[in-house]
């Protein structure tokens, strides 16, 4: 049986990753080297968190410098000792930070000359998640064997491929969403100007700071996706830890159907706005000529028009 053990561990791990990519892209159609690039750039990201991780008790030796590598949950530990509850969701935070970021840096390094949509991010986004998921499960698969029942296993080896994974996916697919916001910040201010969308805050720090609203609307987006993403990611995992069990229920369980049943939703329903569909692209470039906006700007005017129309008609 143990010569069996990398392909099941294999099939394991890539079968429900298939899975994943086909029910998040089968309405869609990325260009396949491209996803395929996205899902082994996820794996780096895996790979590269893990040996940076595998150093953290130790100094590298760099040849011309010394680098000791951080460990968040020690660091935090010592800080925060008196404070343990404190100390461990800080550590997951920790945790959350290096993850989602590296998924994320990887994500935006292979495809950001290729993005024509928001709906090319979140995609791009939760390809890159699987792949990150899919390399994770395999070692975790891996330490597991042997050490478990069957059945302990198979039980691990689900809750690893639907509801870990589903983490995964939620947090990166967040934080496309709102890296698609940033990154298209001058057109979707447009757009949203169009439909009367305001802005306050943006209006006020141009006027008083001269700040180009479009750069502070880029920074503000990417703010909150990475705060999301990274606090949602540390959330789950604290609650994972702790035992605390209301009513006689741990309370973990309903935590996993929240983020597994509520993940999906949210990342369906962001695939399904229209705005997100629309192929901003790289304005100016060969991705979206000029005139191709300017058509897409006389569309938002024909909207806005007829929405004036019918608050015309219902007064």
């Amino acid at each position: 049986m143990e010569f069996l053990k990398p392909i099941i561990v294999f099939l394991l791990a890539i079968v429900p990753a298939i899975f994943w990519l086909y029910l998040f892209l089968r309405k869609h159609h990325e260009n396949k080297w491209l996803v395929i690039l996205t899902f082994i750039g996820g794996m780096l990201a895996a790979r590269l968190i893990l040996i940076y991780q595998g150093y953290w008790d130790q100094t590298i030796n760099l040849i011309f410098f010394h680098v000791q590598p951080t460990d968040f949950a020690a660091n935090i530990k010592t800080l925060f000792g008196s404070r343990p509850i404190l100390a461990l969701f800080l550590s997951f935070v920790g945790v959350g930070v290096i993850e989602e970021y590296g998924k994320f840096w990887i994500m935006r390094l292979i495809n950001h000359r290729f993005f024509k949509s928001i709906d090319d991010v979140i995609e791009l986004a939760v390809i890159s998640a699987l792949g990150f998921a899919f390399l994770e499960n395999i070692l975790y698969f891996s330490q597991h064997w042997g050490q478990i029942s069957a059945g302990g296993f198979f039980a691990f080896a689900l809750m690893r491929v639907t509801i870990v994974t589903m983490v995964h996916v939620l947090c990166s697919g967040l934080l496309g969403y709102y890296y698609g916001m940033a990154f298209f910040a001058s057109p979707m201010l447009k757009i949203q100007h169009m439909k009367q969308v305001r802005h306050p805050v943006l209006v006020f720090l141009k006027k008083v700071l001269h700040l180009k609203k479009s750069h502070v609307y880029h920074d503000e987006m990417m703010f909150i996706g990475l705060v999301l993403s990274m606090g949602i990611h540390a959330l789950y995992d604290f609650f994972l830890t702790i035992n605390l069990t209301p009513f006689g229920i741990p309370l973990v369980v309903p935590i996993m159907f929240l983020y597994f049943f509520g993940g999906f939703w949210l990342l369906s329903y962001l695939l399904k706005k229209k705005d997100h569909n629309l192929k901003l692209g790289l304005v100016g470039t060969s991705v979206m000529p000029k005139e191709d906006f300017v058509k897409l700007l006389d569309e938002i005017q024909e909207i806005k028009a007829r929405m004036k129309d019918e608050i015309a008609e219902s007064e």
